[in-house]
C-alpha cells in the first residue's frame, strides 16, 4: 500500500466536508481503517478521529500510530454492526473497502449502522471500485514486488459473471525463511444504480458522487466514484 498517497486522499476528504453545510465537521469515524495512515493526517489537520477495523492487528497497529493524539479511540468490529457510544460529524470508508460487503444485504446493513452512528446533517463518505476498473486492470492481474524483507505475488481475477473481483496474495519474509503467507480478497462490484437503491431516502440525501478525487459526476466510467450522503 506504500503507492498511496494519503495525504492528498485525507485532504479530497477534509474538501468534501464542506458538504455538510454550516455545522463543520470536527470528529471522524473510519471504517476498515486498516493501519491508521488516514486517521494520521486527519488527526494533523485538528480532527478528532476515531478508527475501526475487522483485523485485531490492523486496529493495534492504526491505534499505536495514533498514540500520540490523545483523544482518540480505535477498536476491532465489522461495519456490518457498527456501534457507537456518541454521533460523531462523518463518517469514511476508503479505498473501496464499501465492496468488501459481498451481498447487497451486507452493503444496506451497513448504511443502516452508519445512519446511526452519524448526526443529523453528518456525512458518509464512501468510494467503491467500479466494473470498468475491474476489467481494464483486474481482469488477469498478475504483480511481483519486494520490499525490505518482503517478497509477495499478487494475481488478481475479476468474474464478471458474478460481479465479483479476487486478490490473492502470496508473500514471503526472505530473512525468516518461513513458509509463505496467503492472502485472498474478495470484492462484490456493484453498479452506481445498485448504491442509490440501497439508499434509504428516509435517512440519506446524496449530497455527492463523484469520479475519482474529483467534484466531476462519477460514472459507470470512472474507476473509482466516492459517493457522499448527508444524514437527514
Amino acid at each position: 500500500m506504500r503507492h498511496v498517497n494519503y495525504p492528498r486522499w485525507a485532504r479530497y476528504v477534509i474538501d468534501l466536508f464542506a458538504l455538510a453545510g454550516e455545522r463543520a465537521v470536527a470528529s471522524v469515524l473510519e471504517l476498515a481503517c486498516g493501519t491508521g495512515k488516514t486517521l494520521v493526517e486527519l488527526a494533523k489537520s485538528g480532527y478528532n478521529v476515531f478508527g475501526v477495523d475487522y483485523s485485531f492487528y490492523m486496529a493495534r497497529q492504526a491505534a499505536e500510530a495514533l498514540a500520540p493524539f490523545a483523544k482518540n479511540r480505535v477498536w476491532r468490529g465489522d461495519m456490518q454492526t457498527l456501534g457507537v457510544a456518541e454521533p460523531v460529524d462523518a463518517v469514511i470508508c476508503l479505498y473501496d473497502s464499501f465492496n468488501y460487503c459481498l451481498e447487497p444485504k451486507a452493503a444496506r446493513q451497513t448504511l443502516d449502522r452508519v445512519a446511526h452512528a452519524v448526526r443529523r446533517g453528518g456525512l458518509f463518505i464512501f468510494d467503491i471500485c467500479t466494473e470498468r476498473n475491474c476489467r481494464r486492470n483486474f481482469l488477469n492481474y498478475y504483480e511481483r514486488d519486494d520490499y525490505l524483507e518482503i517478497s509477495y505475488v499478487r494475481r488478481a481475477t475479476f468474474k464478471p459473471y458474478r460481479k465479483i473481483q479476487i486478490n490473492e496474495f502470496f508473500i514471503t519474509n526472505e530473512i525468516a525463511g518461513g513458509p509463505s503467507m496467503y492472502e485472498r480478497h474478495v470484492q462484490h462490484i456493484y453498479s452506481l444504480r445498485e448504491i442509490e437503491a440501497m439508499i434509504d431516502p428516509e435517512q440519506w440525501v446524496m449530497a455527492g458522487c463523484f469520479d475519482g478525487m474529483s467534484r466531476r459526476p462519477g460514472t459507470e466510467k470512472s474507476d473509482r466514484v466516492h459517493f457522499v450522503l448527508k444524514r437527514l
